[in-house]
């Protein structure tokens, strides 16, 4: 095998080993997310992760006997997307009282959930469509 070959197949070889980690860390909604179960879930928001490559929702949500629990939820939605629209971080501030509306649980049975739609308690959308529409 000549110099430029073993270059090559060498090039390649690193290439993979760098991209093939990145490329399998993107999880597919539907593998970790039961999406044939839906539900409501109202909470506190905690904290917003506005980060790539989705916002990630903390909230506190009281359950049926009284007791709070920590969820974690993604509605798949990126923030450069969401900053193209119009939208911004402090348009849902920590404190907000928030409802996802047909969440999907996670397979793994923790607290946490993907949601397509996002309200405040009192029905006003927040992310979704272009801003003040």
């Amino acid at each position: 095998m000549n110099a430029s070959r073993i270059s090559a197949a060498a090039t390649l070889a690193v290439t993979t080993a760098l991209v093939a980690p990145t490329a399998m860390a993107h999880h597919s909604i539907a593998g970790e997310f039961d999406q044939a179960t839906s539900f409501e879930l109202r909470g506190t928001l905690t904290q917003l992760d506005w980060t790539n490559p989705h916002l990630w929702y903390y909230l506190d949500v009281v359950d049926a006997n009284g007791k709070t629990e920590q969820w974690q939820c993604t509605t798949g939605i990126n923030p450069n997307r969401l900053l193209r629209s119009g939208w911004n971080k402090e348009d849902l501030p920590v404190g907000s009282k928030i409802v996802f509306t047909n969440a999907n649980p996670s397979r793994d049975k923790t607290n946490t959930c993907y949601t397509g739609g996002l309200t405040l308690e009192d029905g006003t959308p927040i992310f979704s469509g272009r801003r003040g529409t």
